[in-house]
This record gives structure tokens, C-alpha cells and sequence, in this order.
């Protein structure tokens, strides 16, 4: 596949048996709160940063070291060693007629480096929610994954699909990105909630906790929330207060 963009890997070591986990820019942005507790929590590492059209261009200064002479882009790449998963977070919105191949050139850029799985973390719209008194989370895992049986044992319900077809409504680009890891025989899991637009840091909290069930990355002798910490973007996530002299 001829490559429409731009990879800068500070770290170019095979990713041999790591998850790659991806955040789809979904309602109210659960997926990518949930990678930046990870991120933060885990001290992950920046490897790389990319840049491709599909994006819409975003700049700002390191959003989890307060301290770091780093830019901060629309797509970067984080790893953890020690629990063997990558993490790429996005900062802005795909652009539509972009999308796809930019999704299938994360696919294979990943598979070129040995990773074992996908996890999509996504969201969808509340009101799609039919069955009021079940889990608010869904789940999709194609075959070959090795979380099937760990998330059957989870209070979670399984995607009700009667198309035939993944479609996540509110759910961004996950459904796609997890028919292409199924055309490129990748395992996946999907993981989303329903949730709707505001303070949606609770959602992301709940992502990580459901997250723990299949992939263990924190400590299980320990309470979960006591090892789970902001990244200081989050201090200013609504802005800044209003003046006070307007009152």
C-alpha cells in the first residue's frame, strides 16, 4: 500500500505480542479520556508522531508533563513496556474522504511490527440504549480474539447486530476500523458505552475499569481509582473559569 503519511518513530523496536489500543473520536470523546488515563497513569512513552491528511491539524504543548519542552500533535503514538501495549491517541476529528486509508495504513504499519490484537475503545449516542436496566457497555470481539471468553464473563452485552454489519451509532470511525482489522485477519475487540455530551471524565473512569476485566494493567490488589491519574490537560478540559469581574 503506497503510504499517504507521514511516520516518525523515535523507537523502532518490533512490538512483538503488544495490544494496540485506539481511541475512536466518538460521543463525548470517551475513547480518548480513556487513553489519556492510560497514558498518564501508566507514565507511558512517546515513540511516535503522525501526520497524515485525514487530520486536521492540531499543535499545543506535552498534555501530561507540565514540564516537557515537547509539541504536543494530532496523532502520537505512546508505549508501555513493562504491560506491553501501544497506545495511539488522536487530538482532532478524521476527515471523511481520508478515513479509510488512513485506518488501513495504521493496520499495516502495526501488523509490519508484530502486534498480537486491537482494542477500540468507543462510545455511542444514550438514547440508542434499548435495554434500560443493562450495562451501559457494549462489546464486539472478532474471531481469534483472546478476550472472548474473559468479556462473556463480564457483566456486558454483547452488540446486538442485526444487519450483519458493525454500526456503532455515534461511534466514529470504530466500526470501520474493526472491519479492516477483520480484512487484514487482525484480532479486535471493541469496546464502547453509552454516554451522552458533557463532563464525560465518570464514562472514561468506567471505560478504564471494563478495560481492566480483559486487559490487566493495573494492579488488582490495589482500589483501581487510587492508581489511575489525571493527565494536567485536564485541569483546563472546560476552559478556563469566568472572570471574576463580571459578576
Amino acid at each position: 500500500m503506497e503510504k499517504n503519511c507521514i511516520w516518525k518513530f523515535c523507537d523502532e523496536n518490533p512490538l512483538n505480542e503488544y495490544t494496540l489500543i485506539v481511541p475512536s473520536v466518538a460521543v463525548g470523546n470517551v475513547g480518548q479520556l480513556s487513553c489519556d488515563l492510560l497514558i498518564s497513569s501508566l507514565s507511558m512513552v512517546k515513540v511516535a508522531s503522525v501526520y497524515s491528511t485525514a487530520q486536521i491539524p492540531v499543535i499545543g504543548s506535552d498534555p501530561y508533563n507540565l514540564k516537557s519542552g515537547c509539541l504536543s500533535t494530532s496523532c502520537e503514538i505512546y508505549k508501555s513496556v513493562s504491560k506491553r501495549i501501544c497506545v495511539l491517541q488522536l487530538k482532532s476529528p478524521l476527515i471523511f474522504k481520508y478515513a479509510k486509508k488512513f485506518l488501513e495504513e495504521i493496520i499495516e504499519i502495526f501488523k509490519e511490527k508484530i502486534i498480537k490484537d486491537v482494542i477500540i475503545l468507543s462510545s455511542s449516542y444514550a438514547h440508542e440504549k434499548k435495554h434500560i436496566l443493562s450495562s451501559p457497555f457494549r462489546y464486539v470481539a472478532s474471531e481469534g480474539s483472546s478476550y472472548s471468553d474473559k468479556i462473556r464473563n463480564v457483566d456486558i452485552v454483547k452488540h446486538e447486530d442485526d444487519t450483519g454489519e458493525l454500526k456503532i451509532l455515534g461511534g466514529g470511525f470504530a466500526s470501520l476500523l474493526y472491519k479492516i482489522c477483520q480484512e487484514s485477519n487482525l484480532p479486535c475487540l471493541v469496546l464502547y458505552k453509552y454516554c451522552s455530551e458533557g463532563d464525560n471524565i465518570p464514562d472514561a473512569y468506567d471505560m478504564i475499569k471494563i478495560l481492566m476485566t480483559v486487559c490487566p494493567l493495573f494492579s488488582e490488589e490495589k482500589d483501581l481509582f487510587t492508581q489511575l491519574k489525571q493527565p494536567v490537560s485536564w485541569t483546563l478540559l472546560f476552559g478556563r473559569p469566568p472572570p471574576q469581574n463580571v459578576y
